[in-house]
C-alpha cells in the first residue's frame, strides 16, 4: 500500500485555508450584520421628546497658590528651595446663594430619534474642591559622562529639579438627578453583528475549502 507524501500537506493546506476563509467571511458577515441593523433602525419613525434638565452653576476661581516650580544647581550651594506659594491653583467651583445653598439653572431641551424615547434620572453629586496645601518631588538632574572609545562611564549630578502641585479634596455638598434619553427599538445591533459574523465564517470556511481543493488538483 503507498501513501501519498503530500497527503498531510494537502489537509493541512486545507485547514488554513478553512480558517482563512471563516475569518474573512466571519469580519464581512459582521459588518453586513451591522449595516442591516442601522437600517432597520433608521426605518422606524422618528420621535421626539422634550426633558427639564437641571444642572449645577459652576464659576472657575483661585482656591489656593503653591509655589513655582523651581532648579537648584549642585554647585550652587548657597541657594535654597523657595516655598513661598506665588503661583494660583484655580479650579471649577459651584455656586452657592447667600444662605450656603448651591445654585441651579434648569432649562428644557428636546431630543429626537428612532424608537420609542425612554427617559431615565441617575444621582450626580455636586462636589466642591477643598484647598489642602501642596506636594513636592524632588528629581534629580543626572548627567552621564563616558571616556572616549570606551564603556566605563560615570554619573554626576548636575541639580535638582523641584516640583509642586496642589493637595485637593472633593466634598459633596450637595445631589442631584440628571436625565439619561434612550430611544428603545427593540432591534439589537449585536445580536445582528453576531449572527451576520457566523453565517460569514460559516460560508467563508465552505468557499475556502473549495478553493483550497481547486488549487490543490491545478498543481496535480
Amino acid at each position: 500500500m503507498k501513501i501519498r507524501s503530500d497527503l498531510y500537506s494537502n489537509k493541512g493546506n486545507m485547514g488554513k485555508s478553512v480558517a482563512k476563509g471563516a475569518l474573512a467571511g466571519g469580519i464581512v458577515g459582521a459588518i453586513l450584520g451591522g449595516i442591516q441593523a442601522d437600517k432597520k433602525i433608521k426605518s422606524l419613525p422618528v420621535q421626539t421628546v422634550e426633558v427639564k434638565i437641571k444642572e449645577p452653576v459652576y464659576e472657575t476661581k483661585e482656591i489656593g497658590k503653591i509655589p513655582k516650580d523651581q532648579y537648584i544647581p549642585s554647585w550652587g550651594w548657597w541657594s535654597f528651595v523657595n516655598t513661598t506659594p506665588t503661583e494660583s491653583v484655580y479650579k471649577k467651583v459651584p455656586v452657592k446663594d447667600e444662605n450656603g445653598k448651591v445654585l441651579y439653572k434648569e432649562y428644557t431641551q428636546t431630543f429626537q430619534g428612532h424608537g420609542k424615547p425612554i427617559v431615565n434620572y441617575e444621582t450626580k453629586e455636586v462636589k466642591e474642591p477643598i484647598f489642602k496645601g501642596y506636594n513636592q518631588i524632588i528629581r534629580a538632574d543626572i548627567d552621564q559622562n563616558c571616556m572616549d572609545k570606551s564603556d566605563i562611564c560615570s554619573e554626576e549630578i548636575e541639580g535638582y529639579w523641584i516640583h509642586f502641585s496642589p493637595k485637593i479634596e472633593y466634598k459633596v455638598i450637595d445631589t442631584y438627578q440628571k436625565p439619561k434619553i434612550k430611544f428603545e427599538t427593540g432591534i439589537s445591533v449585536l445580536e445582528h453583528v453576531i449572527v451576520g459574523g457566523l453565517i460569514g465564517a460559516a460560508v467563508g470556511g465552505v468557499v475556502g475549502a473549495v478553493l483550497s481543493k481547486l488549487f490543490s488538483k491545478e498543481q496535480k
